[in-house]
Formats: C-alpha cells, structure tokens, sequence
C-alpha cells in the first residue's frame, strides 16, 4: 500500500500541477489532501476544479474553515485578511460546497496492523502547531484518543518526521508555499519548489519518502500579477 500526502495548496495550481505529474513517475494508490487548498494563492477557483477532477479524500484546513465562516478573518493580518476575502469572491457556490464535504479527520488503514491518522494541525484544532521541538507530553495529550501508529498532518508548511513513543509523526510540508524554517507568521521566506510526501508499507515494512519539485517560479509570478490578488508584489516578495 502506497499513499501520497498533499497538503497547504493555497491556490496554486502551478504548484499542485508539478506535484500531480511527479506521482505520474510514482505510481500510488491513494493521494490525500491534508487541507488549505485554495485561500491566499492566485487561483483558487482554479485548484478546487483540479482537486475537483481527483475525486480524492480531503481534511477541513483552517484556511477552508475561514473561507466558509468570513467573520473569523476580522482579527487576521491586513494582507492576509485582503487576500482571504479576495479569494473568497473568487468562489462559486458549487465551490463552497466542495469545501463543506472535507472531514475534520481521516483514519486509513496502510495494512491490517497499521493505521493513520490524517489531520490538519492536530486532531484537536487545525490551528495548532506541531513542530519539532513540540512536547512530549503535548503529543501525549494530542494523541491521547488515536491508536494509530502514524500520524501525518498539515499546517506548519515545513517537512517534519519525529518519533514519538513509537508512533510516526509525519508532515508533508507545502505544495503551494514551503516554508523556510517552522515558524508560524508573515516573516517567512517560501521556498521555489513544491513539497508532498510518501507513505509506504509492504512486506510489514515502513517507508517515508519527502519529495521537492521545482516550480517556475516566472510563470507563477506572471499568473499572479495577471490574478488580481490584493497587492500580489508582496505575496511574491516573501519567496525567497
């Protein structure tokens, strides 16, 4: 059983679209998209048609929560805020629905003896961070009601895979914005590729594998500025 992890998209479907020919070269048998897939980015509309197309399983992100609940972006930075609300007249109403079938969670069985667990954030919010250095005993109250023996979740934008007490803790990192270092706000760099990962079993052995593909980055910047994304030089300033 092999799966694929696709998560943070955030409207770029020049991203998701290197990513999807890459697993043309890598066969698997299930992608799952771990959320955040159209807020923030140039085309939107554009990369829920293509997830669309995948009849793929999809976790509720936070940026989808804000997009189909407006009021909870009052509080959230100008720009963010700017391009949220762009997004979201970018929508149509069939768009929105697709937004509303995403599941908080998904259980997936990769053999009969190895469950995972898919999440944005954490099981509990998927607004809360897991890093690294996260705790211990925060992952032991985090987990405290899964006994599946991995865990792979979206968010930080950074590739992440920790052992915790014997369990898998995995993060694909960001098809449409891979973060520089695990740092949550608007004083990131992104990074010029587009990330997902692989989750393998077979034979009763477990493989990850971090994949990066590179982007044209010319060509997402000529998207951007032909978009109409609220002041889109500073979305393109913060890639590094």
């Amino acid at each position: 059983m092999r799966l694929a992890f696709i998560s943070d998209i955030h409207g770029n479907l020049h991203a998701l679209d290197r990513v999807l020919a890459d697993l043309q070269n890598t066969p698997v048998d299930q992608v799952v998209c771990l959320g955040d897939v159209a807020s923030l980015g140039p085309q939107p509309r554009e990369v829920i048609a293509r997830l669309q197309q995948l009849h793929i399983p999809i976790i509720m992100g936070n940026h989808d929560h804000y997009l189909l609940n407006p009021q909870l972006m009052a509080q959230h930075h100008p720009w963010v805020r700017a391009a949220e609300e762009w997004c979201l007249t970018q929508l149509t109403a069939d768009n929105l629905d697709f937004l509303r079938s995403f599941q908080p969670q998904l259980t997936l069985a990769l053999d009969p003896d190895t469950q995972v667990l898919c999440f944005h954030g954490s099981p509990r919010s998927n607004e809360e961070w897991l890093y690294p250095p996260t705790l211990s005993a925060t992952l032991d109250e985090i987990f405290a009601e899964t006994t599946a023996q991995v865990l792979v979740g979206g968010h930080t934008h950074v590739q992440m895979l920790r052992q915790h007490k014997g369990r898998l803790l995995l993060n694909p990192g960001s098809v449409g914005m891979p973060f520089e270092f695990p740092m949550p706000g608007l004083n990131q760099h992104a990074l010029r590729w587009a990330e997902y990962a692989i989750l393998e079993i077979a034979a009763g052995k477990l493989t990850t594998q971090f994949c990066r593909v590179p982007i044209d980055f010319e060509h997402l910047a000529q998207t951007a500025r032909a978009s109409g994304l609220p002041d889109v030089e500073f979305w393109l300033s913060t890639w590094a």
